[in-house]
């Protein structure tokens, strides 16, 4: 009985956490598809999480996974330094809705991704075996007000342009 009061506890105490974080507003995103059918800019609400691995003045690394009505966002960068500030994926999920003659909804997806394998997990060199770097990135990361701010400009391998900012908001 004692063990589930503690899950209770620990649940009520997440619920908490998270609806002070959404008080106080998320992170939030916008990307600006610049060349290709699905040209236009994609926005994220303040409402999503964004997990900095350390924050002080160098963070270790920073990783983002958003979602809206008509997309979907991830972002990972595992260095934050000057060294490695261009080595960055960003995955960009764009759904096309319903298209005639086809069951269900179909989606494009638009990828960069600069991470050398050195700086990946066992996982995430496996899930990467096939494919390997695509694009080709740079970023502008600073700190502000005890935020992350990212930004990022970049062509995927098909030569789709991609730019883009993230506003990591830090929870107290």
């Amino acid at each position: 009985m004692n063990k589930w009061l503690n899950f209770g506890l620990a649940c009520a105490s997440v619920a908490l956490g998270a609806a002070v974080a959404m008080a106080q507003g998320g992170s939030s995103a916008s990307i600006t598809v610049s060349t290709g059918p699905h040209k236009g800019e994609y926005n994220f609400a303040p409402s999503d999480a964004c997990v900095l691995t350390a924050f002080t003045k160098k963070p270790l690394g920073l990783s983002v996974v958003m979602q809206s009505a008509d997309s979907s966002l991830s972002i990972d960068m595992p260095n934050l330094d000057e060294k490695h500030a261009n080595e960055i994926q960003v995955v960009l999920v764009i759904a096309d809705g319903h298209m005639p003659g086809k069951k269900g909804a179909s989606s494009v997806t638009y990828e960069i991704d600069t991470r050398p394998d050195s700086s990946l997990e066992p996982f995430q060199r496996a899930e990467r075996a096939n494919k390997g770097q695509s694009g080709k990135a740079t970023t502008t990361l600073m700190e502000k007000d005890g935020n992350a701010l990212l930004s990022f400009s970049g062509q995927t391998a098909t030569g789709v342009k991609l730019e883009g900012s993230v506003t990591c908001k830090k929870v107290v």
